[in-house]
């Protein structure tokens, strides 16, 4: 009688918008799941021996006086590897970012980029997606938009004509659900973008009911001033770095490896 095939999906960062919603739809496939928190990721002596896929999700996409983007983003990501191969887990999927590639310049970036680099050097199967904006309740960007409505003034940066390709989460819980069994997603990096092409200004106006709101539009130089001098300005400097770096993905090899038919974003 041969070994019992394996049936768990360990889950970093299972806490987190992305992380709560993939657990609750990977147990509503009847998977069974195993949260792996940060603190397990850093002691880095966590047994999943009956796992068959490792989803990496855990990362910082703001550095703090207690952990920068290197900690996080990237050493972590060696731990996870490390469990990965002690546990005989032959899959990983990792969150990284749409927009990472080996020229990017941004602190952020760069550490995404070296998580990747030491995910595909690892000698396990893997699937890297670089997500644009994932939308769903309670998602950073959605949140930070509703605040803004609140204080009745949405500030957009720069000229708002830049462009964003915003994926729904139950898009995105179907795709690593089909990543985590499908020969199709081994050993890619896929970009996690939706089927909709829309500037963050009109993204922004479709969300916005309220006509008596203000729109302000702020100067990129004054923006990145703000950034780095206001705690209650609605951007820090790597959401700067994102949405104005214009990052457009592939959709079409998403759709043709999935099969699934995607959920256009309009707004949130």
């Amino acid at each position: 009688m041969g070994k019992p095939l394996k049936q768990y999906v360990a889950i970093s960062g299972s806490t987190g918008f992305v992380g709560k919603n993939l657990l609750k739809f990977l147990i509503q496939k009847k998977l069974k799941c195993i949260p792996v928190l940060r603190s397990d990721l850093q002691e880095g002596e966590l047994p999943l021996s009956k796992c068959s896929c490792f989803v990496h999700l855990v990362g910082t996409g703001n550095e703090t006086e207690d952990e920068s983007f290197e900690e996080v983003n990237v050493e972590i990501t060696r731990k996870a590897i490390d469990i990965c191969k002690k546990s005989k887990i032959k899959k990983i999927i990792y969150f990284s970012g749409l927009g990472v590639s080996s020229k990017s310049t941004s602190k952020y970036f760069i550490s995404k980029f070296k998580a990747e680099r030491l995910i595909i050097k690892s000698g396990l199967d893997y699937t890297i997606f670089r997500p644009s904006y994932i939308i769903g309740k309670d998602d950073y960007l959605t949140l930070n938009i509703q605040k803004q409505i609140k204080q009745k003034k949405i500030q957009i940066p720069g000229s708002g004509k830049y462009i964003i390709q915003p994926i729904s989460i139950d898009d995105v819980c179907k795709i690593i659900h089909l990543a985590s069994d499908s020969k199709n997603f081994s050993k890619k990096i896929i970009d996690l973008v939706g089927p909709e092409k829309i500037t963050f200004k009109q993204f922004l106006r479709n969300s916005i009911s309220d006509p008596n709101l203000i729109i302000e539009k702020i100067p990129v130089k004054k923006a990145y001033h703000n950034a780095l001098t206001d705690k209650k300005f609605a951007y820090g400097i790597e959401d700067l770095n994102i949405l104005l770096g214009n990052f457009q993905g592939n959709h079409t090899k998403l759709k043709k490896l999935s099969g699934i038919n995607f959920t256009k974003v309009r707004n949130i």
